[in-house]
């Protein structure tokens, strides 16, 4: 009878054996990577055994060792390791997590600042010139930090009308508006949009017959009034990271 008691419990601490180290063996640690592009350990699976849990069956086990064959003190050690070495996983696991939570919040806070401003990529146009972007918002979708933004496409020289103080309009062609009537008189313009000058530094105008103007009453009713930025419509989105320099 004391020999079947022996048996019994000499089974069960061989099954608990096998139990426990398959518990161990089949601990899974998931990754995720963060905005840094660094991979980090995002949680550990170890079929909810805990560290307490191993010192508890343990603790029963030592109860029903079989006095002839007491445990491996070795088996149980490199046991215990394992155990301690998920729960430290565990542990750092949930402090990596909290720390890119912060990371992100802190990255996603100082890429705001960066709305209105105009970056580059390092991508170049047509013509060979570097594009430039202006950033409308900024985007972290899955831990990842976008901004969406505008491509700059030129600049328009403004025409200022001395008589009214106000800025007067112009067409493509650079024919001159007063109020919603066209006038006799246009502005030169180059291939870029931008106004041609004389070479007293005047704004070259021409009339109908495509004359440049001298009559000082009118060169001297339009003057330069500044310039404004142009960028499309549509927005595209640009990865954090692509950004080389912001102005």
């Amino acid at each position: 009878m004391a020999t079947d008691v022996v048996t019994a419990a000499q089974n069960e601490y061989d099954a608990w054996q096998v139990s426990k180290k398959d518990a161990a063996n089949r601990a899974t640690a998931n990754t995720k990577t963060g905005v840094d592009g660094n991979a980090y350990t995002s949680s550990v699976s170890n079929d909810t055994l805990s560290n307490n849990d191993f010192l508890k069956l343990m603790l029963e086990e030592m109860k029903q060792q079989d006095p002839t064959k007491p445990m491996d003190s070795a088996a149980l050690m490199d046991s215990q390791l394992k155990m301690s070495t998920i729960q430290s996983n565990q542990d750092m696991a949930a402090a990596m997590t909290a720390l890119q939570t912060s990371y992100s919040n802190s990255a996603l806070s100082t890429a705001a600042n960066m709305i209105g401003h105009s970056v580059k990529t390092g991508e170049l146009d047509d013509s060979g010139e570097e594009k430039i972007y202006r950033i409308v918002t900024v985007d972290n979708k899955d831990g990842e930090l976008s901004v969406q933004a505008q491509e700059f496409i030129g600049v328009t020289d403004g025409l200022k009308n001395t008589e009214t103080g106000e800025i007067a309009k112009y067409d493509a062609n650079g024919i001159i508006y007063d109020g919603s009537e066209a006038t006799d008189y246009r502005v030169s313009l180059n291939a870029d949009g931008r106004f041609n000058y004389t070479e007293d530094g005047t704004i070259m105008l021409l009339d109908t017959d495509n004359n440049v103007v001298t009559d000082e009453a009118i060169t001297a009713k339009y003057t330069y009034g500044g310039y404004s930025l142009n960028y499309t419509d549509d927005t595209i989105a640009i990865p954090l990271s692509s950004i080389t320099a912001v102005s």
